[in-house]
């Protein structure tokens, strides 16, 4: 097998290693601990402890509701800015003029006059008739009335367009017809989640009798009360009932007629013109940190995308050096040693790859937690009884008791370092160099990559691969490994 060690940390600690066991072995006959060596090996990518990286918290959703301040807007600026500088410096021959041109149109929406407001809702709820109606009205704003789709209707696609109209908007009136159901309330729920002002309309009213309106607004008040102030919770009837009058004649005969009184919207005007007076700047505040955290998702792919390229080819470089030391090293305690120089260089590598710069002190540190994670989880043993298991059906008897050893170090490393990408792919942008690490979701991440590489298939052709690398093969490109 052949790899270069050109890593400093790598070359020290291996070398330290393999110096300690020739002078051990000439004063005693130590035989391989085969368990002890697979303990070496998993500690590898153990850095997560110390990294860096913001510790997300959901926010309850009585914050939600709170209006988005002039603070998270220019924050939400700064980190897509950031994104986009990231981006002409690790890729710059990757074509990202359209996100470019997105992102420097931000400011101009914050100048902008008109507000749109999005009527939505189930079917037959009454969006049709309260945009005309509305549309009819006179506001100090000038306003852009946009009716979406249907909601909780079977054209999947036609709801994800009606969701992502009611989100583009500075504010959203949300139909009901009557009580609040479970899917109205996760739209709902989706939408505060999201930062959208938004006002809950129960139309129809003048269906109900006095006291059904009366129940019926109690108990849409308590339902949202945690996302919706009850101010923000208004009746309306658009539509009312036709009305029966009698008008005397002349003659002294009576006419009777059927009329349609005039649309009852009045408590809407007049909460409408309330939130326009004193929250317009707000709601163009929220509605462009929407699209700031839009673009920055963008743009956080395409990073993500570049950066894992990256990333994949430094793991494989490092699983095949753990594979080597472990082989070569048949005392259990040096092979610790080794591991921990191999896994503290990779954590290095992948670290300056992600933007986490710590040092040699903290890595070396960190390397020492990783193992313990792997143990409780039961990783460890699951692949060593599988790797155990393939090599004794393959005939590999001839390197049977080193490639364990190897084979397992190779695995681990890989499921380590693809963990700590899968955690840092989902990571927020953050300009603060001292927040903490989120260990449930590193641990969550771990439990995720390693099932995915748990595929028969694969394992069968990662022992192969690793096994012909330990024995000098030279692999063909068909026989090459392909881990998610």
């Amino acid at each position: 097998m052949n790899v270069q060690l050109r890593k400093p940390i790598l070359v020290g600690g291996v070398t330290l290693s393999i110096g300690l066991w020739l002078w051990d072995s000439l004063q005693h006959s130590l035989v391989e601990v085969g368990e002890w060596s697979l303990l070496g090996a998993m500690t590898v990518g153990a850095g997560f402890w110390l990294l860096r990286k913001k510790t997300a918290h959901k926010q309850p959703l009585t914050e939600l509701s709170l209006p988005v301040k002039r603070e998270e807007l220019e924050q939400a600026l700064a980190a897509i800015n950031q994104l986009v500088k990231d981006l002409e410096a690790e890729a710059p021959d990757r074509d990202i003029a359209k996100l470019k041109q997105e992102v420097n149109r931000l400011p101009t929406l914050l100048q902008r006059q008109e507000l749109k407001i999005a009527i939505t809702g189930g079917k037959a709820v009454g969006k049709t008739s309260l945009t005309r109606t509305l549309a009819e009205s006179k506001f100090a704003t000038k306003i852009d009335w946009l009716e979406t789709e249907a909601l909780l209707i079977e054209k999947e696609q036609q709801e994800i367009t009606a969701k992502e109209k009611a989100l583009a908007a500075d504010l959203v009136l949300f139909l009901v017809a009557g009580d609040l159901t479970d899917a109205e309330w996760q739209i709902l729920q989706q939408l505060k989640q999201s930062r959208q002002r938004v006002l809950l309309i129960f139309n129809k009213q003048d269906l109900y009798s006095p006291e059904e309106r009366i129940y019926i607004e109690q108990q849409l008040q308590q339902r949202v009360a945690e996302i919706i102030a009850p101010e923000d919770i208004v009746a309306i009837a658009t539509v009312p009932k036709a009305i029966k009058v009698l008008r005397q004649q002349e003659d002294g005969s009576v006419q009777e007629s059927m009329e349609q009184p005039a649309a009852q919207i009045s408590n809407l005007n007049s909460r409408l013109t309330t939130i326009l007076a004193r929250e317009q700047e707000q709601l163009i505040w929220a509605t462009t940190w929407r699209t700031a955290i839009e673009l920055k998702q963008q743009a956080r792919e395409i990073l993500n995308q570049v950066r894992r390229d990256r990333a994949l080819p430094v793991i494989e470089q490092y699983q095949w050096v753990a594979a080597a030391a472990a082989f070569a090293n048949p005392v259990a305690a040096l092979d610790l040693l080794a591991a921990a120089a191999v896994s503290t260089q990779m954590l290095v590598d992948l670290g300056g790859i992600y933007r986490q710069k710590f040092s040699l002190e903290q890595a070396q540190t960190a390397t020492g937690t990783l193992g313990k994670l792997m143990v409780q989880l039961g990783l460890v043993e699951l692949s060593t009884q599988a790797i155990a298991s393939i090599l004794k059906s393959n005939a590999f008897t001839y390197v049977a008791g080193g490639a364990v050893q190897g084979v397992s170090a190779a695995y681990l490393t890989r499921i380590a370092g693809l963990s700590l990408i899968e955690y840092f792919q989902e990571q927020e942008v953050s300009l603060d160099a001292q927040e903490g690490f989120n260990l449930a979701r590193f641990t969550a991440k771990l439990q995720q990559v390693f099932q995915q590489n748990q595929r028969t298939a694969f394992l069968n052709n990662f022992v192969r691969q690793a096994v012909n690398r330990l024995s000098g093969k030279r692999e063909t490109p068909s026989s090459a490994t392909t881990v998610s």
